[in-house]
């Protein structure tokens, strides 16, 4: 008998699955900063880095662009194109690779406060929940959109949720390397 590890089964991705996700990743998203000043979420941990505001700006406006394109620019998807769903679940939620923002994502002082960034992204991520829970089962995986990073291009529905929720634990992952940089360097 052989000592080999048993294979972990894949998730099963549905509608249910993705609704789990994009409310852990909102609830992680939003315990990242839960207890930032206002003061602080202002501070960059060095010249050329994001705030946590700047950060929490970035996720919200990325967000608030690909809630609209799912709600204005799906359209019918081939049958034949590759499933990438497993590939964007364990890898947009990583930082081991550096991404460029898209430019209309870099952030530029659209909030005046930490507050209202947050606010702001409890919004959207609610729309992006009403707009999984009103989607019919297979337009998950019948229809696509232009994903706005170039990294990804076009993308089915599903695939654009499973984006939508790892880039908000992506973003977590940064904020709290912010706030031990920080801490490192009031400490």
């Amino acid at each position: 008998m052989s000592a080999q590890p048993t294979p972990t089964a894949p998730p099963v991705i549905d509608k249910q699955f993705l609704l789990a996700l994009l409310r852990d990743t909102r609830h992680r998203f939003l315990e990242s900063f839960a207890e930032m000043t206002e003061e602080d979420a202002r501070l960059r941990p060095a010249p050329d880095r994001w705030s946590v505001l700047e950060t929490v700006e970035h996720l919200t406006t990325a967000e608030t662009a690909m809630l609209r394109l799912l709600q204005t620019q799906r359209k019918p998807r081939s049958s034949d194109v590759p499933n990438r769903e497993l590939a964007f679940l364990q890898m947009v939620g990583e930082r081991t690779h550096k991404m460029q923002s898209p430019e209309g994502a870099v952030p530029n002082g659209r909030f005046p406060s930490l507050h209202a960034a947050a606010t702001q992204f409890k919004t959207t991520r609610a729309g992006v929940i009403e707009f999984l829970n009103e989607i019919a089962v297979k337009d998950l995986r019948s229809t696509e959109v232009r994903h706005p990073h170039p990294a990804a291009g076009i993308v089915s529905t599903c695939e654009m949720l499973i984006v939508v929720a790892k880039h908000a634990e992506r973003h977590a992952k940064q904020i709290e390397e912010i706030r031990n940089q920080l801490a490192e360097h009031n400490g």
